[in-house]
C-alpha cells in the first residue's frame, strides 16, 4: 500500500509539472488568482479566527468552558465543555478553523485524543459568509438558496457529531499531551504563541490552495470533469456544476454535498495542520463522508417542503425549479447516495491512508 501511494503521488506530481511545461498560461493564470484569492478573502476571513481561538485556549478559556458545557456537550457528542469552543467556531467561521482550534485543544491538553478525534468528524465545517453569499447570492442569485444550503450543512454536522458520541474506548479524562503544561499562558506569550501558530496554519491553507488551484486548472476536460474538480475543490467544481445544469432535481443536493464533502484540497489543509500534533485524518474523512450524504437527503426534502417563492435563473439563461418528485425519483435518488457514496468512501480512505503516511514520514 505504501509502494502504491507513492507512486500515485508520483504520477500525479510528474502530470502536473509536464502540464504546466507544455501549458504554462492556464497554470499561471490559475495561480496567480488564488494568490489573489488567498490575499483578498482567504487571510482576511480566516486569519482574525486562528488567532482567536489559538489565544482562547491559551489564555484558559477552554477551560472556563469546560466547566459550564460539559453536561451538554458530553450528552449531545461525548465530549468535554471545552469542545463547545470549535463546535461554535466551526459554525459560525469557516474550514479549517474548527480543525485547527481541536489540534490547539489537544496540544495543549483540554481534551483527549479520542475526543479530539471525535470534534473532527464534525467540527470543521464551511462558512456562512460562503455559503449564504458566495453560493446563495454569488452563484445562484438567490439568498434563500443559501439559507436553505446553510441549514442542511448545519443540521447534517450535529447529526454526525452525534453519532460519532460513541467513537473511541478512552475515558473522559484530562490527558496531556508531553510538555505540556497544565495552566493557562501569561497575556503577552500567549498572544505571541497565538500570532505564530496562526501564521502558520494560514501559510499552510493558501499552500493548499495554490496547489490545488493550479492542480485542477491542468485537469483534462471531458464529460462529468465538474464532478472530478467538486471533489478536488469546491469553490471551482461548485460553479462548473452549475454551468453544466444538467443534473435537473440533483442539483441543489449535489452542491450540498460538496459542500459539506469539503473537497480535497480542505482535507490536505486539515491534514497540514492536525497531523503533526498526532491526531489521524480518518475520522475526519469518515466524517465528512457522512455529512455529505446527510446534507444531500437533507436538501433534497428541504427544496421539496420549502421551495422558493421566485425563480433562479441559471448562468445560461434557464430557470432552476423545484418539482414534486415522485416515487421512482426518491428511488433513484436513494440508489444514487449509496452508489456515490461508496465511491467516496473508498477514495477518501485511500486519501487519509496516504496523507496519514506522508506526514508520519
Amino acid at each position: 500500500m505504501e509502494r502504491f501511494s507513492k507512486t500515485t503521488v508520483i504520477i500525479l506530481v510528474i502530470y502536473m509539472a509536464t502540464a504546466m511545461i507544455v501549458s504554462p498560461t492556464g497554470s499561471i493564470n490559475a495561480a496567480h488568482s488564488a494568490i489573489l484569492l488567498c490575499l483578498d478573502a482567504i487571510i482576511p476571513a480566516l486569519f482574525p479566527f486562528f488567532v482567536c481561538s489559538n489565544l482562547l485556549i491559551s489564555l484558559g478559556v477552554a477551560r472556563y468552558l469546560s466547566r459550564c458545557f460539559t453536561p451538554l456537550t458530553k450528552l449531545l457528542f461525548g465530549v468535554s465543555g471545552s469542545g463547545a469552543l470549535p463546535v461554535v467556531l466551526g459554525i459560525i467561521s469557516g474550514y479549517p478553523v474548527g480543525a485547527s482550534c481541536t489540534a490547539q485543544l489537544y496540544s495543549t491538553g483540554n481534551c483527549t485524543k479520542t475526543e479530539a478525534q471525535r470534534l473532527l468528524a464534525f467540527c470543521n465545517n464551511s462558512g456562512p459568509l460562503f455559503i449564504l453569499g458566495a453560493v446563495g447570492i454569488g452563484m445562484f442569485n438567490n439568498q434563500k438558496i443559501g439559507v436553505l444550503l446553510y441549514i442542511s450543512h448545519i443540521l447534517s454536522a450535529i447529526i454526525v457529531g452525534m453519532l460519532f458520541k460513541h467513537y473511541g474506548t478512552t475515558p473522559h479524562t484530562l490527558s496531556l499531551p508531553p510538555s505540556v503544561p497544565n495552566k493557562p499562558a501569561s497575556v503577552f506569550s500567549g498572544i505571541t504563541d497565538a500570532l505564530s501558530d496562526a501564521i502558520s496554519s494560514i501559510l499552510k491553507v493558501c499552500g493548499f490552495v495554490i496547489l490545488f488551484a493550479v492542480f485542477t486548472s491542468v485537469l483534462p476536460q471531458y464529460k462529468g470533469h465538474e464532478f472530478i474538480y467538486a471533489l478536488t475543490e469546491i469553490t471551482g467544481g461548485i460553479k462548473a456544476l452549475i454551468c453544466c445544469n444538467q443534473l435537473g432535481n440533483f442539483l441543489l443536493p449535489a452542491i450540498s454535498f460538496f459542500l459539506a464533502f469539503s473537497g480535497i484540497s480542505v482535507m490536505m489543509q486539515v491534514a497540514g495542520i492536525v497531523i503533526p500534533h498526532g491526531l489521524s485524518l480518518k475520522t475526519y474523512a469518515l466524517g465528512k463522508i457522512l455529512q455529505g450524504l446527510f446534507s444531500f437527503a437533507l436538501t433534497y426534502i428541504l427544496q421539496i417542503v420549502f421551495p422558493v417563492a421566485s425563480p433562479v435563473f441559471m448562468p445560461d439563461g434557464n430557470i432552476y425549479t423545484y418539482p414534486i418528485l415522485s416515487p421512482r425519483e426518491l428511488f433513484a435518488t436513494a440508489l444514487l447516495c449509496i452508489t456515490f457514496g461508496l465511491i467516496t468512501i473508498l477514495i477518501m480512505l485511500i486519501i487519509g491512508w496516504i496523507a496519514d503516511k506522508f506526514y508520519d514520514e
